[in-house]
């Protein structure tokens, strides 16, 4: 089954984050809300060089899962893809 959906009501800020729940399965990994510096695509979680979305600087995005340097990205309207580029990212 699929952990619960986090809301995506109100954005992280700066006095606190709402910490997303722990990924089930003993993994390392913990989602995080991310912002990436400039626009960058979202490519499709199937390996193909097809691009789902683009994230945007000044949006928070949530990570859900790592793969080697690559993230597994969710937008807000519930998409998820690969960012493949994560440098620069900041952290939320």
């Amino acid at each position: 089954g699929q952990p619960g959906q986090p809301s995506f009501g109100g954005q992280p800020g700066p006095a606190g984050q709402p910490g997303p729940a722990q990924a089930a399965g003993g993994s390392d990994f913990a989602p995080f809300w991310f912002a990436v510096p400039v626009a960058r695509p979202l490519y499709a979680e199937d390996g193909s060089s097809s691009t789902i979305a683009e994230l945007a600087p000044g949006t928070w995005y949530l990570a859900v899962e790592q793969r080697g340097q690559a993230l597994v990205a969710q937008t807000q309207d519930g998409r998820r893809g690969v960012l493949q580029d994560t440098t620069g990212i900041q952290r939320g």
